[in-house]
C-alpha cells in the first residue's frame, strides 16, 4: 500500500465525513465535481483522495462513470481506511479550545507553541502557518500570530449573529443560488430521521454537525465565492468552539423544524420566503444565549484536567 501525503489523507478523511454525515450507503455515486465544490478545492486533489480510498477498499470505479462507495460506514474497511486525526489537526483544535478557555493569550509565538506541545521549530511553524491559511490566526510582528475573534463572550457572540443576519439570508437571494437537489433531499431526510428518532437521545456532537451541514449547504449553493467563504468561516468558528457540548437541547427540535421549512421553501422556488425564514431562524437562535461563564468554566476544566 502506497504512503499518501498528509494533505491527501486529510481530504480523504473529509470525504469520509461527508459519507458518514449523510448516511450514504454502498453503491452511492461520489461525483468528483460535487465533492470538489463542497470541499472548496479543485477536482485534482479530490481525485487523488478518492484514488487513495479506492486503494484502501472504500470506493471503486466504473468505466466512464467515476467513483462509487464500496462499503458501508459501519464496515471495518471504512473505519480503518485512513488514520485518525493528525498531530497538526489535534494541536490546532487544542490551541483553539485553549484560547476559548482563556488558557492562551490572544497573541502566540512559534516559541510558545514549541514549548506548549514539545515541538521542533519547523513543526510549530507548519501548524501556525496552516492556522493562518484557514483564517484562525493572522500573522503579527516577528514570529507572532494573533487569534481572530473567538466566540467565547457575549459581545463576540452578538457580533457573529449580526454578521450572519447580513450574509446568510443574502446568500439565498444571490442570482446564482442553485442548491444541489440530491444533497438537499439527503439533508432533509437526515433532519426528519433525527426528529423521528428523538432529539433528546442524539449526541450533541451529531446535532451540531447536522446544523453546521445545513448552513454549509446554503453557503455552497449561493454561487458567490465571497459569501460562501464568509459563511464557512462563521461555521468553522462555531465548530472550533465548545458550543456543541453546551447547547440548549430545548432549542434543537425547533431549529431542525426551521431548517426543514427553509429547505421546503427553497425546493419550491420561494427564495424570498426562504430568506425571510432564515433571518427569523438566526434571530431566534441568537436569543438562546449560552451562559458564557459556565461555558468557559467547563471548557477550562476540561482543558486543565488532562
Amino acid at each position: 500500500m502506497s504512503r499518501a501525503n498528509p494533505k491527501t489523507i486529510a481530504l480523504a478523511r473529509r470525504i469520509m465525513d461527508i459519507v458518514r454525515h449523510e448516511g450514504l450507503e454502498a453503491g452511492t455515486h461520489l461525483p468528483e465535481t460535487g465533492l470538489a465544490e463542497r470541499l472548496g478545492v479543485s477536482r485534482s486533489p479530490v481525485r487523488t483522495a478518492l484514488a487513495l480510498l479506492q486503494e484502501r477498499g472504500v470506493v471503486s470505479t466504473a468505466p466512464n462513470q467515476g467513483y462509487f462507495l464500496l462499503c458501508n460506514t459501519d464496515s471495518e474497511a471504512f473505519r480503518n481506511a485512513v488514520p485518525p486525526e493528525s498531530l497538526d489537526e489535534r494541536i490546532t483544535r487544542d490551541l483553539v479550545r485553549a484560547r476559548f478557555a482563556n488558557l492562551v493569550p490572544e497573541q502566540v509565538s512559534v516559541t510558545d507553541v514549541m514549548r506548549r506541545y514539545d515541538l521542533d521549530r519547523p513543526s510549530a511553524n507548519r501548524i501556525l502557518s496552516g492556522m493562518a491559511r484557514d483564517g484562525i490566526v493572522e500573522r503579527a510582528a516577528g514570529q507572532g500570530y494573533s487569534f481572530g475573534p473567538v466566540l467565547n463572550d457575549a459581545d463576540a457572540y452578538e457580533e457573529s449573529y449580526r454578521y450572519r443576519l447580513l450574509i446568510e439570508p443574502a446568500a439565498i437571494l444571490e442570482p446564482g443560488f442553485a442548491p444541489d437537489p440530491k444533497r438537499f433531499e439527503q439533508l432533509r431526510k437526515r433532519h426528519i430521521d433525527l426528529l423521528e428518532a428523538g432529539v433528546d437521545s442524539a449526541p450533541m456532537s451529531e446535532l451540531f454537525e447536522i446544523d453546521a451541514e445545513f448552513h454549509e449547504a446554503i453557503a455552497e449553493a449561493c454561487g458567490n465565492r465571497f459569501l460562501r467563504h464568509a459563511i464557512q468561516l462563521q461555521t468553522r468558528l462555531r465548530r472550533l468552539s465548545e458550543y456543541e457540548n453546551y447547547s440548549e437541547r430545548s432549542r434543537l427540535r425547533d431549529s431542525c423544524e426551521e431548517h426543514l421549512a427553509i429547505m421546503d421553501a427553497i425546493q419550491a422556488g420561494r427564495v424570498k420566503e426562504a430568506a425571510t425564514l432564515m433571518r427569523r431562524h438566526i434571530e431566534v437562535s441568537r436569543d438562546v444565549r449560552p451562559n458564557f461563564n459556565k461555558v468557559r468554566a467547563l471548557a477550562h476544566r476540561k482543558m486543565t484536567r488532562r
